[in-house]
Parts: structure tokens; sequence; C-alpha cells
């Protein structure tokens, strides 16, 4: 779990809670309205029917599962991988990594160690798992978009409401009543700002940061697998790999490169295979 949203979403509850009971004398009643929930979420979500098919708008749901949990890639344990692929594919070869490619559990490495096992052409390698990387990215944009638009529909279906309980309270002006008709009226204003800003506007944001270190990870990867497929060395992948790190969280026990660290070999790509073949 990630304990920092859900802090973050308790503390920002409770605050507000508590202003609501000690800064008054009634406690939560003035405060609960069935109609202005209905306005508020009901509105913000036939809203979001109008402005995007439904099937994106139920995955938007899974990503913001993703807020409260912690992320299951781990970037040191990519790296370990991948220097072990290199180092391995350095004394049995490319074609022989096949048979290790079970024990890896991230998808995108997986699919990346496959391209470069299969022999095809770094320029084709890299152009495939950039094209993922895209295509990864417009999804993940796609549910932010969703949130941020509820940020945006929850404090206007706010006002909408509160519009509709000043109409409905100057029709029937009253002396005693328009202190509590007032209240209900704003009431919706409330539950729509303090949706927007404690909730749909902080996930859209924290979906942003996921996304990037997403990104981050699959850029690593993808520089880890052409390097293994231009034959360096795994020192010099382990050095480069680490620069994607932050600089408290690599290993302290770096040594310094020497000579022999540089040399590479060249691993044949399909149409070489191919030709030799013929």
């Amino acid at each position: 779990m990630d304990i920092g949203t859900i802090i973050g979403c308790i503390l920002g509850g409770l605050l507000i809670l508590s202003a609501v009971v000690f800064g008054g004398t009634e406690g939560l009643a003035p405060f609960w309205s069935i109609s202005a929930m209905f306005i508020v979420f009901g509105g913000s979500m036939a809203a979001l029917l109008i402005a995007f098919p439904l099937k994106p708008i139920f995955k938007s749901l899974a990503s913001v599962r993703q807020c409260f949990t912690q992320p299951k890639t781990d970037p040191q344990a990519i790296i370990d991988q991948l220097v072990f692929f290199s180092e391995s594919a350095r004394r049995e070869g490319l074609l022989a990594q096949e048979n290790k490619l079970d024990s890896v559990n991230d998808p995108f490495l997986a699919e990346a160690l496959n391209l470069i096992v299969d022999g095809l052409p770094p320029a084709t390698v890299e152009n495939i798992l950039t094209s993922d990387m895209e295509a990864t990215q417009q999804r993940h944009q796609q549910g932010r978009n969703i949130v941020l638009h509820c940020g945006k529909y929850a404090p206007a279906f706010g006002m909408i409401g509160t519009l509709i309980g000043l109409v409905l309270m100057l029709t029937q002006l009253d002396a005693d009543t328009v202190g509590p008709g007032m209240a209900i009226a704003v009431l919706t204003t409330l539950y729509g700002v303090v949706a927007a800003n404690l909730f749909f506007l902080p996930i859209a944001e924290k979906l942003k940061q996921l996304n990037d270190a997403e990104m981050q990870i699959k850029a690593m990867i993808v520089r880890g697998v052409l390097a293994i497929q231009a034959g360096e060395h795994p020192r010099i992948i382990q050095l480069k790999l680490q620069t994607f790190l932050p600089p408290e969280e690599r290993p302290s026990d770096e040594r310094r490169v020497s000579a022999s660290d540089v040399q590479t070999v060249v691993f044949p790509v399909m149409e070489e295979v191919e030709k030799q073949a013929a």
C-alpha cells in the first residue's frame, strides 16, 4: 500500500471534519445533503459519460487504484537482471538466453529481451520498444484526463447546485428561511471544491508521477537491451543504467572502470544469420 496517499486522504478528511465539528454547535447535520451529493457527483458522472467512452472510464478506475498501491517494479532489480543477461550473453551468446526468459517478471523487459534474442537489428528493436512506450503513455494520459475532468466537473456542478438552491430560495423568500436556504445552496459548492482539491486533482497529479516513473524504467530497459545487443561489457552497462537511479539509491561499492571493461562482443543480427545459413 502507498502509505503517503492513504495518509494524505485521511488527514485531509480529518482536518475538514474537525473544522466542521469544532467550528459550530450543530455538528455534521448542516453539512449533510443527499440532494447536493446527487447534483455534484451524479452530475460529474453524467458529464464523464458524455465526454468519454464507457470502457476508458472503467479502465481509469484501475488507474486510480494504482495510486493506493506501491509500484511493483524495482529499478535496481531490473538493472541486476539486465547485467545478468549481459554477462550470460557474453559467455553463451544471445540465442542461448531464450531458455532464461521465463524467469523475467517484467513484461516490457521480457519483450525487449525476446527481440534481441530473435536477432532483430538494433534500429528495429528500438523502434518497436519506443512505439510500445508511446502507446502506453497515451493510455495512461487518457486515464489521467478522465480524473482531471472529474476535478473540473465537480466544482462546476457544485456551482450549478448553488444556483438551483438560490432560485428555490428566492421563490419562497422569507426572513426566517434565508439563512438556512443560503446554507443549503452553498453546500453543493463545498462538496464540489472539496472533492476536486482533496481527491480528483491530487490523484491526477499522482497518476502523472507514476507514469513518469514507469516511462523512466522503460527507457532504462531500452538503453540496457541495446547495450547488451551491442556487446558492451556488463560493468559498463551497469554504470550506464545506474545513472537512471537517484544518487542515494546507487550502490556505494562502485569501482573504477578499467580498459578491459570497454571491450565489446559483436553479436550477429538476423540478416547475417540468414546469409550464413544460405
